[in-house]
């Protein structure tokens, strides 16, 4: 939906105003009768009109609005208890931009990029219960970028604030719409791990993580397309930087996407993470005692094609990651891989439908994390992995910009303690089903 240019002239903003005063007379009666009046009568009505309408700061940036709601029910097992709560799906959030864009040259325009997050029952911040997290947050609103930027066409972009850093959502290329379903997983997050019938104090994130990048206050530089390749790299205050090559192409009836990406993030001087993700966190990697400074450094990227005329389509996704001078001896390097692929077709005329299946492999993300049986029991985890089995259906209607959708996914937790304990861990399930609606 756009925001408007508010250009219309001021004969138009008449118009408008006598239409509303009249009751929903139609625009030609209207416009008959906005002729009859004096000029001061019409110069009254206009400045009554501006005095009462939205209005943008100026006439020289344009301004955009969009966004989405995304509401859906989680149906969950976590091998202890099962429940159905109502959630804001985290993997395509509710959100609202703001975008404006203002030309200085032929070559070049400048602008800024404003997106607002609703996240009152966030999927992947609800569990079991409200001690271990939250069902709803009605205070759950929060700024996802804030920032401006210059553009040539000769020599590319820079933008400066609150931004994804180049390699953000590098593992999430999909040629297909699944909305919800990628390499990470947000639906179990928050819950608790289980072990037969006893509930431990740790969350199923620590288990696996994506290794996407997050948003930052940054700086950015992305080239302009040459050949269907951008190379964007950012730069982030206290040790954080990236690089990411990007690649589209269609070659003859076959649509080709790709990202790869390196990211190196150290520590502040207050000893905390200057990059908050990778599915670790400064208590893990923080190395003070040995006078060394811990960094962190992510290889991933992802890959997805698609046969246009049949619908078929593949999407692989990867990443590893490395730390240096762990303050725990017991974490360990981690990688993961990800595969999706099934069919998005128009098999209907209100919309396309895709369905698909998915796996995903994570290993050794959990290691260092201290696994709590019982009040008076832990062990520390010496190894671990999760798989992932999924599949989903989503349906567009185009009418409505709506998608509906629902998916399943079952992941198999495995862990053993550093004196080679198994954990015997329990699996879990959910069913997420819902509806995401575009303006």
């Amino acid at each position: 939906m756009t925001g408007g240019i508010f250009n219309k002239t001021s004969a138009f903003a008449l118009v408008a105003a006598a239409g509303l005063m009249m009751g929903g007379l139609s625009f030609a009666t209207t416009s008959a009768k906005a002729a009859d009046l004096g000029a001061d009568d019409l110069e009254a009505r206009v400045a009554e009109l501006e005095a009462t309408t939205a209005r943008k700061g100026n006439r020289k940036v344009s301004l955009t609005i969009s966004g989405q709601v995304n509401k859906a029910i989680l149906a969950w097992d976590d091998g202890k208890n099962s429940d159905a709560y109502i959630v804001d799906n985290t993997q395509s959030s509710s959100r609202i931009s703001l975008k404006g864009t203002g030309t200085i040259t032929s070559d070049i325009k400048a602008g800024f990029y404003q997106e607002f997050e609703y996240r009152d029952a966030a999927s992947a911040t609800v569990a079991y219960d409200n001690s271990a997290g939250k069902n709803w947050d009605t205070d759950g609103f929060r700024t996802r970028q804030n920032n401006a930027w210059i553009e040539s066409k000769t020599f590319g972009r820079v933008t400066v604030g609150l931004q994804n850093v180049a390699t953000k959502d590098i593992v999430y290329v999909n040629l297909a719409p699944t909305i919800g379903s990628d390499s990470d997983n947000n639906y179990f997050a928050s819950f608790l791990v289980t072990n037969g019938d006893n509930r431990s104090a740790t969350k199923g994130s620590v288990f696996w993580n994506s290794l996407d990048s997050s948003r930052v206050e940054a700086v950015r530089y992305d080239t302009p397309s040459l050949y269907g390749f951008i190379v964007s790299a950012s730069f982030a205050g206290n040790d954080f930087y990236d690089v990411a090559l990007r690649y589209q192409k269609e070659f003859n009836s076959i649509r080709v996407a790709a990202g790869i990406g390196y990211a190196w993030s150290g520590l502040n001087n207050d000893g905390n993470l200057n990059r908050v993700g990778y599915g670790v966190d400064s208590s893990q990697i923080f190395a003070s005692s040995t006078g060394k400074s811990s960094k962190i450094e992510v290889l991933s990227g992802s890959i997805s094609a698609q046969h246009v005329p049949t619908g078929l389509y593949a999407t692989f996704a990867a990443g590893s990651r490395e730390i240096t001078n762990a303050a725990n001896i017991y974490v360990q390097d981690a990688s993961y891989f990800y595969v999706q692929a099934g069919i998005s077709k128009r098999f209907f005329d209100y919309g396309a439908t895709t369905v698909y299946g998915e796996y995903g492999s994570y290993d050794d993300y959990a290691t260092g994390t201290t696994y709590k049986y019982s009040s008076s029991s832990s062990a520390t985890i010496g190894s671990s992995s999760a798989e992932r089995y999924g599949a989903g259906v989503v349906q567009a209607f185009d009418a409505a910009a709506l998608d509906v959708y629902a998916i399943y996914q079952h992941v198999d937790l495995e862990a053993k303690s550093t004196t080679g304990v198994d954990l015997n861990l329990n699996s879990t399930d959910s069913v997420i089903s819902g509806l995401r609606l575009k303006f």
